[in-house]
């Protein structure tokens, strides 16, 4: 048995040296014309799908999880590393990425059994109220002890500077129910550990939005904007959140229909549906700004969420929708990290890596604390207690995405605010997959799923 995993670690080895060899002789070919540069994108996509696989294979032997490999795939590839995957090429292929990120969403929605979540609804809710508050407590006051330590602290006003503390501190309870998502699928984890933890992960980068919103509000007029303009652009955001809840139920029903007078079996329907609506909101999104000062555009992750979730609880298809989502997930795990790695900003993370890591052990702090007394308060076993924070560390898409609404406001805090939070990302999706897949492991419920 060890002879033949050692002879199956020497040729996944050898073969990604001979892809990456491929790949870099491939980056000396002349481009000469818009078909070549074309082809060029799809050897980029299938490279990077190859190696991160290869990559995940050859991690996993050390225990590592499969997405720590696609991601660091992704870092050596991208334009940080080896450039293979240069700006230029990230940017055309950015669709695909957010494709992905809505199709993983759907999964993550389809995952959410009402049934099972129900017996957890107490856990779920004290984890979530510890959580928001406790978190962004340890985040601020961290900020705020240490800024004079650094030398951007000098840089910005004490207004800069409190609004900075903020709305890292609100961004901080930001998760990733993709990297969730992957996971779980990866060690086919089933159980109430694993049930609560993907159900607060979820219903958290629901909250986030929400507290944002009212955190906009707060200091739109600290930045120099008018109260009222303040709660206009929490109002806009409130829009956009019921509007995504509100579509995604519509997408459920409509997948129901589709599965009831269709086909039940027709994964790549669900691909479509993805890529649908991400384009479909970015549309109706462009189309709003171009005619209106209004910037409201629907957000796929949630609408996607709860489409899945509207399938599995209101509907009887809730297993068909897992099952074909499954059946294509590899490929699309593979890519949408792989591409998440290659995008993360190591500049972010050399510029500010001692602020970051100030900012992770922070919100790091303030989960073990919250899940601990969560746990206390709703008489979990120990071991549970003790465990619960490692699956909430990592972060993603969301977390970015709201540091573009502060550019509106304040280009000059929001340049100091996305370089710290990509910095405490790129820290978190290091960290966060690893400590998750041990507490699945540690808590007995990895490979209990066994559809």
């Amino acid at each position: 048995m060890i002879k033949r995993q050692r002879t199956t670690l020497i040729r996944t080895g050898l073969t990604l040296i001979g892809v990456v060899a491929l790949c870099a002789w491939s980056q000396q070919l002349p481009v000469h014309n818009g078909w070549q540069v074309g082809g060029g994108i799809n050897i980029t996509l299938a490279a990077t799908l190859l190696c991160g696989f290869l990559m995940a294979e050859l991690l996993s032997h050390m225990g590592i999880p499969k997405i720590t490999g696609y991601i660091v795939a992704g870092v050596i590839a991208g334009p940080h590393a080896t450039q293979f995957i240069d700006f230029h090429t990230l940017e055309k292929i950015q669709l695909i990425n957010e494709v992905a990120l809505s199709f993983i969403a759907l999964h993550a929605g389809a995952a959410l059994d009402r049934d099972l979540l129900s017996s957890r609804t107490r856990t779920i809710v004290i984890n979530l109220l510890l959580q928001i508050t406790l978190v962004p407590l340890f985040v601020f006051g961290a900020i705020m002890a240490t800024a004079p330590l650094f030398a951007f602290g000098d840089l910005m006003s004490q207004t800069q500077l409190l609004v900075l503390a903020i709305l890292s501190a609100i961004i901080a309870i930001a998760r990733s129910p993709s990297s969730a998502m992957a996971i779980i699928t990866e060690c086919r984890a089933r159980g109430p550990f694993t049930d609560t933890a993907l159900g607060i992960t979820v219903a958290m980068d629901v909250l986030v939005i929400i507290l944002f919103t009212g955190a906009m509000a707060v200091v739109s007029p600290l930045l120099g904007g008018s109260e009222t303009k303040g709660w206009f652009q929490a109002a806009i955001l409130g829009v956009e959140l019921a509007g995504s809840l509100a579509a995604g139920a519509l997408l459920g029903y409509g997948i129901q229909f589709f599965y009831r007078h269709v086909s039940k079996d027709h994964a790549l329907f669900l691909l479509f549906i993805a890529f649908a609506v991400t384009r479909i909101t970015k549309l109706t999104g462009d189309q709003l700004s171009a005619f209106t000062d209004v910037h409201l555009t629907l957000e796929p992750l949630l609408i996607c969420i709860a489409a899945g979730f509207v399938v599995r609880n209101a509907t009887p298809y809730g297993e068909e929708l897992e099952e074909n989502l499954m059946r294509i997930s590899l490929p699309i795990y593979v890519l949408f990290f792989s591409v998440a790695g290659a995008s993360l900003d190591l500049a972010a993370l050399a510029a500010c890596w001692p602020l970051a890591l100030v900012l992770v052990l922070s919100r790091a702090a303030g989960l073990i604390l919250s899940t601990w007394a969560a746990g206390h308060l709703t008489h979990l076993p120990v071991k549970e207690c003790r465990l619960a924070w490692m699956s909430h560390l990592t972060q993603a898409g969301v977390a970015i995405g709201l540091t573009q609404i502060i550019a509106r406001e304040d280009p000059a805090t929001a340049a100091y605010l996305t370089t710290l939070t990509l910095a405490v990302i790129t820290l978190n999706q290091g960290l966060g997959p690893v400590a998750f897949k041990r507490a699945l492991i540690a808590m007995g419920e990895a490979g209990q799923d066994r559809r």
